[in-house]
């Protein structure tokens, strides 16, 4: 009997997390932005107007990526890739933010392995001269 309620416990969790839900690509078109700031971090947030593949004119919000110092290369009236959930297509993500938090850190990991690589090289040259 424990060992029936021990899988029952362990196996729950991957059944209430693992309903995929289907995005759809589609252009919108940046109608607002606006600047948030939290303590030192500033995000810019677009409400983009797009349409569903229905036909249904949707107007939602979606975060802009941003470089420091820079902020966004965005503004009013430029265009958008976003992706809608095709079940309640309010909730809207852009492409950027998948590219920077499926590869980011990849990213930070190869920039320290050249910087480290470097550092050993011009360390062991030194050691030979």
């Amino acid at each position: 009997m424990k060992s029936i309620f021990l899988a029952l416990l362990f196996l729950l969790p991957f059944s209430m997390f693992s309903q995929q839900v289907e995005y759809i690509e589609t252009k919108g078109i940046i109608k607002n932005i606006e600047k948030k700031r939290s303590g030192k971090t500033i995000k810019e947030i677009a409400t983009v107007s797009f349409a569903t593949q229905q036909g249904d004119t949707i107007e939602t919000v979606v975060e802009l990526e941003r470089l420091p110092f820079l902020g966004s290369f965005k503004s009013v009236g430029d265009g958008l890739t976003i992706n809608y959930n095709k079940e309640n297509p309010a909730l809207a993500k852009t492409n950027v933010g998948n590219f920077i938090s499926k590869y980011g850190m990849y990213i930070l990991i190869a920039l320290g392995i050249i910087y480290s690589a470097k550092t050993y090289i011009r360390a062991r040259k030194k050691q030979y001269n």
